[in-house]
């Protein structure tokens, strides 16, 4: 029901309007039926006089057949029974009257002013008229609507209740399922899905919204030809450059074989920025790569374990040189499905990231457990952290924290990117938050493949 907020907003707003207005209609028109008679007997009423005087004189004139065809005209295909009685109280027709028509007679005020009595099934109207022989007595029987009796009322509110209800859910339907697509489409292209789109069945609406969401296409549209250009623009570059490269690492080397010693030292500081540039350029090919999906990911089951332990291995030396320490911790032998290559590379990458920004003498912790049918690797340094703005930025594309992390470290900015996006292509998440009291704790989950039994933890 979250999802749907505004669809449930505007549904219970209309129903409540519609329902509150079918009660007040139909709670007036009973208080108008049950004290002064439905709306249409007050024409009864008004033409009621002239009808009773007719009616006497037709009577006088020609006796019965003339008093039947008289009422008939009245009554003929209405809800409606009329007796006219003479003046000693009976029946001009010699019939019996009924008791309600008895008493409505007692009852009948005297003048032109008909008198009206509201029963639960019927009103009964009455009204004198003079004739040659006397004070004659028109008495009108009008049926009242069934809809507005009691239990027809209830039906009345019920069904008015049962309509308000559907044409305000259709309504409501109507104008928030666009909104809803919108929503949905939206976090498909923030999550990275540049093919998501709103407007697939919108393509015979009309209106405001669907406007809004044909524009949002058309600027998703623009945004994936965008990124798209981009990347290939970074591929396209980065593979030209290789080769100027290859070229002066191959000069650099016919110079060292001609150089003296006071060159050793240029040409070492050369060949060493040559590395860096090709490493650069070969991680920015990795990263295009693995954004556009032409990094096509062969998968076995492997030891999570023995993977990260052969990747601290390596990074030991690394940390001892500038006497630093890594501790590994693992309370699950965790096997996942995945590309070793590429996840040792990732792994290591946030590892060398650790030990760039560590400080002082405490190690680094990498520790390494399964809950919930999932791998969960964190690794945390002791460096002075990120701001917690940049949290979500830290695994950009060359994005770097100047105010806390130096860059006289070296790094291109695109080992956390890499790792990233290689985690996402295992279907894992990868997070990054600031730890107590200082340092980077970045996490990684992976879907586990297999938790056997408990080992001892492991120190490395």
């Amino acid at each position: 029901m979250k999802s749907r907020r505004l669809f449930w907003k505007m549904f219970i707003s209309f129903w409540i309007a519609q329902t509150a207005f079918f009660v007040y209609l139909g709670y007036r028109t009973h208080q108008l039926t049950r004290n002064a008679g439905p709306l249409w007997l007050l024409s009864a009423q008004r033409t009621l006089p002239l009808v009773a005087q007719n009616t006497t004189a037709s009577f006088e004139a020609g006796g019965i057949p003339a008093v039947d065809v008289a009422l008939h005209a009245q009554c003929d295909g209405q809800r409606i029974k009329m007796w006219l009685v003479d003046p000693a109280g009976n029946s001009v027709r010699g019939k019996e009257l009924p008791r309600d028509v008895i008493a409505a007679v007692r009852n009948t005020h005297d003048g032109s002013d008909p008198t009206v009595q509201v029963g639960d099934t019927s009103t009964i109207i009455s009204v004198h008229a003079a004739g040659r022989r006397g004070l004659y007595t028109l008495v009108g029987e009008y049926d009242t609507v069934p809809v507005l009796r009691g239990e027809g009322l209830i039906r009345l509110f019920t069904v008015s209740t049962i309509l308000a209800s559907i044409a305000c859910f259709l309504l409501a339907h109507y104008l928030s399922k666009p909104i809803w697509q919108l929503r949905l489409a939206t976090k498909r292209l923030a999550s990275g899905d540049l093919n998501a789109r709103a407007g697939e069945s919108l393509e015979r609406r009309r209106d405001e919204i669907a406007d809004l969401v044909r524009d949002f296409d058309a600027m998703a549209e623009q945004i994936r030809e965008l990124l798209e250009n981009q990347k290939r623009l970074l591929s396209d570059v980065s593979h030209e450059l290789r080769s100027p490269l290859a070229r002066l690492r191959l000069a650099t080397a016919l110079a060292r074989r001609r150089e003296d010693e006071a060159q050793v030292m240029p040409h070492e500081r050369i060949e060493k920025e040559i590395e860096r540039l090709d490493e650069m350029i070969g991680r920015i090919l990795t990263l295009s790569r693995l954004e556009s999906g032409q990094q096509k990911l062969s998968t076995t089951q492997c030891d999570l374990n023995e993977l990260i332990e052969e990747v601290l291995v390596d990074a030991r030396f690394e940390a001892e040189r500038t006497g630093h320490r890594i501790e590994f911790t693992s309370d699950a032998q965790v096997q996942v499905q995945a590309n070793e290559n590429l996840l040792r590379s990732s792994i290591e990458n946030i590892v060398r990231n650790a030990l760039y920004y560590t400080s002082g003498a405490e190690p680094i912790h990498v520790g390494l457990s399964a809950a919930n049918g999932q791998a969960i690797l964190r690794i945390r340094d002791n460096g002075p952290g990120v701001p917690p703005e940049a949290l979500d930025k830290v695994f950009n594309p060359f994005y770097r924290v100047d105010d806390s992390r130096e860059t006289v470290t070296g790094g291109t900015g695109l080992g956390l990117a890499i790792a990233k996006r290689a985690i996402l292509a295992h279907e894992g998440t990868i997070t990054a938050k600031n730890a107590s009291p200082h340092g980077l704790l970045v996490e990684i989950k992976l879907p586990a493949a297999v938790v056997p039994s408990v080992p001892t933890p492991v120190h490395v």
